[in-house]
């Protein structure tokens, strides 16, 4: 390409009185004529390995039997009307149904869009009479959504919407004669507010409450029947906060503030004219408390148990959290007073995820449960009887009793144990291919979970491999602190020391390992992999963040300060920079095989952060091994792309997995080499 001298020059900031070299600062502007060359350049690249992968037709048919299946989510029940998507095999999207008790079949609420696969519809919220249904459309997988209304007695769409932006809470008014919402556009200006619209109004939206506006500053609104709750979280001193105002609908333009500059993680929930609020400051493991209007604790709901709660929902009556506790996940049931009432049964070595309501007069609390051989199955549970059913299950036949699940620890570099599981297909001997994952922050757990990706290549012979390493909340809030900022490279430590583990126990080799994340488990891989390139053969990246000195410039990144820390600040600088992929690729190192996987619509984790990494490790003459970017203009960080770009983008991913890892494809008796 034509771009090379232009690379050359780059910029050098000086930060804190150390350069810093940024090389390919102009991969950051999009609308360059010279970023969308190299993208283009990129895309051809792409097209050239894949065409040279002679198994990606029997991949990409066997991804379609597992992807081309009917499934449904989002449900909700109120009374006797029911309200969840579907999507029906070969359908690119999902539509919103309804389905009345009153009538024999479902009802089509709101349809994808015949002209735009890229536009998923989803449930936003229900009124508490079920009358209204306010959906959102997000294209390409963004963060950002528009929000519009139905009247479900007619399936008529109303004029009133709010348009496309970040969607930061919604509540209808008491009466239904309007709606509250807080929604902010890309690049918003001014105090953050919150808006009240009249239906039918086309008068400009009142506003309700306002907020002074600063770096990684936001409102969230939440509400109930008779009052809105406003979240304003913000910087104070060296550390993220929030406080909390109140404000009854009669007089929303009156608020009370109830807590200032309380500590982050919170949640708050307001029901039945009571405020409710989920926090981990007095009690790492978390506990459930009620307030007065002033901030005083009313009681307490759910006191300190063993387990950190993961998960707390509001359905009916009752209060229902998930718990992990030593490595296993409990479903508990509470009432509002704060009486223990009963543990659900689910099965031991299974996620569980709870739905949200999505309405105040929900009266079903539905659930998903899986396992690494179990795809999701939904269930529903009602408080009024106490029952549980199945809800939907997912078709995809999977013969659990053929597999292998290992459980055990390794020793980290300082001596911490860390939990790691391996699936394979048939008992562990030999050496055989694996593909590694993890996450490692946010204090957010890797539980087994059922993907396709994995389940594919343990079909394939390789061994998937999960571990349980510090940043994650597998232990609680102390596992999540030993690895969050200054200590980020406790959780690249312990990742890598698993890959010796693997090798050094004949479980692998160095090139027969991969290893895969996204997001912040993408620069988990991408900083494995500019540590330790000898220990890996195949790296894919997906929607990662890997220029970790500027990564507070895109988008809404500024709000991960608590995870990752501030260039702002010399010792967090020091860290971030000491580990950030981006600025530790060496010019005399050939790294491993990487996929990345980007696109323009990704608002979350900036494309550019790709874009700079595959330029940087591209451009040096010393690397052998491919390095490819999988890139789309509609690929965005949520998973709503159409089904037929969903199989195209897993396929790419296994026949990347299989080639660089020499794994031969072999379904249903066939055999097709991945060759050169």
């Amino acid at each position: 390409m034509s771009l090379t001298s232009r690379a050359r020059t780059g910029v050098v900031e000086v930060i804190h009185g150390f350069p810093v070299r940024d090389p390919y600062r102009w991969l950051e502007d999009r609308s360059l004529a010279e970023t969308e060359e190299w993208l283009r350049d990129q895309q051809l690249r792409c097209k050239q390995y894949f065409a040279a992968c002679e198994g990606l037709g029997a991949i990409r048919a066997h991804v379609r039997q597992y992807l081309d299946r009917e499934t449904k989510d989002q449900p909700v029940r109120i009374a006797e009307r029911q309200f969840y998507r579907w999507r029906k095999r070969s359908d690119e999207q999902a539509g919103i149904y309804l389905h009345d008790e009153s009538e024999r079949e479902p009802r089509l609420l709101v349809a994808p869009s015949p002209f735009n696969p890229f536009e998923a519809v989803g449930i936003y919220r229900i009124s508490a009479d079920a009358s209204l249904l306010a959906y959102e459309r997000r294209n390409g997988g963004g963060d950002q959504k528009s929000i519009h209304l139905v009247a479900v007695e007619k399936g008529e769409l109303l004029s009133d919407k709010i348009e496309t932006g970040y969607s930061r809470g919604f509540c209808f008014a008491s009466g239904l004669q309007g709606f509250y919402y807080c929604h902010e556009d890309s690049k918003p200006r001014g105090d953050h507010t919150i808006c009240f619209h009249r239906l039918g109004d086309r008068r400009p939206d009142q506003i309700c409450f306002s907020a002074e506006r600063s770096v990684g500053s936001r409102l969230i609104l939440t509400g109930e029947a008779n009052h809105l709750g406003v979240l304003y979280l913000h910087r104070a001193g060296t550390g993220e906060v929030v406080d909390l105002w109140i404000a009854d609908q009669r007089q929303p333009t009156q608020w009370q503030r109830v807590f200032e500059n309380c500590r982050l993680p919170m949640s708050v929930i307001l029901k039945n004219q009571r405020l409710f609020v989920l926090t981990y400051d007095a009690a790492p493991e978390g506990e459930l408390l009620e307030l007065d209007l002033n901030g005083n604790v009313v009681r307490t709901i759910i006191s300190k148990r063993e387990g950190m709660i993961c998960q707390l929902v509001l359905v009916h009556d009752r209060v229902f959290v998930t718990r992990q506790h030593q490595l296993q996940t409990s479903l508990e049931s509470w009432s509002l007073d704060g009486e223990y009432l009963s543990r659900l049964d689910i099965p031991d070595d299974s996620t569980v995820q709870l739905a949200p309501p999505r309405s105040d007069t929900a009266d079903a609390l539905f659930y998903t449960c899986e396992s690494f051989t179990q795809p999701p199955s939904f269930f529903q549970y009602s408080p009024s009887d106490g029952t549980t059913r199945l809800w939907h299950q997912n078709r995809i036949s999977v013969s659990s009793s053929r597999y292998r699940i290992r459980r055990t620890t390794y020793a980290a570099r300082d001596g911490k144990e860390i939990p790691i599981e391996l699936v394979a297909a048939e008992a562990f001997g030999a050496p055989r291919p694996v593909v590694m994952t993890a996450y490692g922050g946010f204090g957010v757990s890797m539980t087994p979970q059922f993907s396709v990706l994995a389940t594919i290549m343990v079909e394939l012979g390789a061994c998937f491999a999960v571990c349980r390493i510090r940043g994650g909340g597998e232990y609680g809030k102390n596992w999540h602190e030993a690895a969050r900022g200054r200590n980020r490279q406790v959780s690249f430590d312990d990742f890598l020391a698993a890959a010796d583990w693997l090798c050094e126990t004949g479980v692998t080799k160095p090139g027969r390992l991969g290893i895969f994340g996204g997001s912040n488990a993408g620069l988990l891989v991408g900083a494995a992999m500019t540590q330790r390139p000898d220990l890996f053969r195949a790296v894919l990246c997906i929607a990662p963040l890997l220029d970790m000195v500027r990564y507070e410039s895109f988008d809404h990144a500024a709000k991960w300060r608590e995870e990752y820390g501030t260039v702002e600040s010399l010792e967090d600088f020091l860290a971030l920079s000491a580990y950030s992929p981006y600025h530790q690729v060496k010019d005399d190192t050939n790294y491993p095989s990487v996929l990345f996987v980007s696109g323009d619509d990704d608002d979350r984790c900036n494309p550019a952060h790709v874009r700079k990494m595959a330029a940087r490790l591209q451009d040096r003459r010393v690397q052998n091994s491919p390095v490819i970017v999988d890139y789309s203009e509609t690929r965005g960080h949520s998973p709503v792309l159409p089904l037929s770009v969903r199989i195209e983008a897993l396929s790419r991913r296994i026949a990347f997995l299989c080639r660089e890892l020499d794994i031969s494809v072999r379904f249903g008796g066939r055999d097709e080499d991945l060759g050169d």
